[in-house]
This record gives structure tokens, C-alpha cells and sequence, in this order.
């Protein structure tokens, strides 16, 4: 049995991971961040029935999954995304905190090398969820020129966090 206390702490340092799972569900990070939420009021609720971190982690993933499935139901009617089969094997394959940390560290390392104005442009796009037309109206950019920086930033991100994974693996 683990106290809430350490429910809390567990959770809390999956976040990221139970996130991402729960976004590629909902397709929506802002819902996947509420039902993340919900899923650590439950788990911290129901403390006694966890017996290991592990346990905690699986019970939370399947928790969110079920969770998000139900929301997007009750909103459009139907869930369509992807099926119970590929969200096992989405599942079991997911990345441990550890690689996940290497990544998200990595990641930070190279979004502090880009320009302030590719910032913004990947904040509009990806956190605000707009679309790139919107994105050009809001920066005074062409479409194409919104689709070929994105396209940029996307090559130059990979390219940096894959050499930093890299170098940090050597040393």
C-alpha cells in the first residue's frame, strides 16, 4: 500500500509521459492535461489499492484512456480514434521516464537555440491549436511561408535533439 503522498509524487513525475498517452487518444492536449487531472484526484483517492510505482503508472494510463474515451463520446457520440489494439501496443511500448526526461531535456536544450519568432510560431500552432492560416494572419506571413518555417522547424528540432541524445548518450 503507498500513501498519497507518494501517489502524488509518482504521478507528478509521469505527467509528460500520462499526458502524451492521454493526447494521442483525445488529439486534444489541453483535454489530455483535464483528464490527467481527474485520473490523480482518483488515484490519490483510491491510494490503498496501489502496491508498486509501476502499478500506479499502468492504472493511471489505463485510467486516462478510458477516461478520454468516455469524454469524447459524450461530446461527438463516438470515439474515433486510434483502436483498444494500437493503444495496447501503445501502451506497452511507451517510453520509461527516463528516456522520456533525456527527451524532454534534450528538447528544452533546442528550443532555447531557435529564435524568439519561431517560438512564437510554434506556440501559436501547437499550443493555441491554430491553424496555419491563422497563425499567418496573426504574424503578418504568407501561408507558405508559415508552412516552410514550420517545415524548417521541424528538420532543425529533429535534427538537434536527435545529436543531443546522441552526445548525451556518450558521455
Amino acid at each position: 500500500m503507498l500513501p498519497p503522498e507518494k501517489i502524488a509524487s509518482i504521478l507528478l513525475a509521469e505527467r509528460l509521459p500520462l499526458t502524451a498517452f492521454i493526447a494521442s487518444v483525445t488529439r486534444d492536449f489541453h483535454l489530455a492535461e483535464d483528464v490527467f487531472q481527474e485520473v490523480c484526484v482518483k488515484a490519490v483517492g483510491r491510494a490503498a489499492e496501489f502496491e508498486t510505482e509501476t502499478h500506479v503508472v499502468n492504472w493511471a494510463r489505463l485510467a486516462g484512456k478510458n477516461r478520454a474515451i468516455d469524454i469524447l463520446r459524450a461530446r461527438d457520440g463516438r470515439h474515433v480514434g486510434l483502436s483498444d489494439e494500437m493503444l495496447e501496443v501503445l501502451a506497452q511500448e511507451w517510453p520509461q521516464t527516463s528516456h522520456a526526461d533525456a527527451m524532454q531535456e534534450a528538447l528544452g536544450h533546442c528550443m532555447r537555440q531557435i529564435t524568439p519568432n519561431n517560438r512564437e510560431l510554434l506556440r501559436l500552432r501547437y499550443f493555441e491549436r491554430r491553424n496555419c492560416t491563422d497563425v499567418a494572419a496573426i504574424m503578418g506571413r504568407k501561408i507558405e511561408t508559415v508552412y516552410q518555417a514550420l517545415a524548417r522547424l521541424h528538420k532543425t528540432l529533429g535534427e538537434c535533439v536527435r545529436t543531443r541524445l546522441q552526445n548525451t548518450a556518450i558521455s
